[in-house]
């Protein structure tokens, strides 16, 4: 009886191990647009320099592509640099955790030299920014590219407080065809600790059956 209580205790603890070794999303919502801008916010900025806080989802500025779910980002005349943002909690990290920030992006500006574009990580005070673009080349901008961040830093810096999230188009030579596409947003956070690979996996629930069986006899 002890052997088998002891192969049960480290199968189990075992298992427990591969289960908290996953990822786990953020408070971070609606990174794919799935359910329109719901979590979004925007804001619009004119010729003069004045800003204007608008509800993205009804604002002829911010538009969502309803082929494939992405969120698109304009600018005109008049409206000259627009941003789509998220402002969440950000979640606290442990030691010997890791965070990361993915997401799609794609910029088509009227002149690459001219327009410009951003995505920022920052915190609650606005004193404290990740430039989530640093190190993406214009050409890869230009045809669509994933980027991925590693923003531990940030996270242990900042957890438990609120973090904005913002994605902004700006236009110089008020040539006004400019687009911005973000979409597949996702905030995660996994353990340093290596996840078993699936084999591991099926070699536990074998386990686990011998036992079962063991039991029976």
């Amino acid at each position: 009886m002890r052997i088998r209580n002891k192969l049960l205790i480290l199968y189990f603890g075992i298992l427990f191990v591969f289960m908290v070794s996953s990822a786990y999303a953020t408070s971070f919502q609606n990174g794919d647009f799935s359910s329109d801008f719901t979590g979004w916010s925007g804001e619009i900025v004119d010729i003069n320099f004045t800003s204007t806080t608008v509800d993205p989802a009804s604002s002829d500025y911010f538009n969502i592509v309803s082929y494939n779910n992405q969120a698109q980002i304009s600018v005109d005349g008049t409206y000259w640099c627009n941003t789509l943002y998220q402002d969440f909690d950000m979640d606290t990290i442990g030691n010997g955790w890791n965070m990361k920030l993915s997401f799609w992006i794609k910029w088509a500006p009227t002149d690459s030299t001219y327009d410009g574009l951003s995505a920022t990580l920052s915190d609650q005070n606005g004193q404290y920014f990740v430039n989530l673009l640093s190190g993406i080349s214009n050409s890869s901008l230009l045809s669509g590219t994933n980027v991925t961040v590693d923003i531990t830093s940030f996270a242990q810096d900042h957890g438990g407080e609120q973090a904005e999230l913002a994605f902004t188009l700006y236009d110089w030579d008020f040539n006004t065809s400019d687009l911005l596409n973000v979409d597949n947003i996702i905030l995660t956070k996994t353990p340093a600790t290596p996840v078993p690979e699936p084999s591991m996996v099926l070699l536990l629930a074998s386990g686990l059956c011998g036992l079962g069986f063991l039991r029976k006899k």
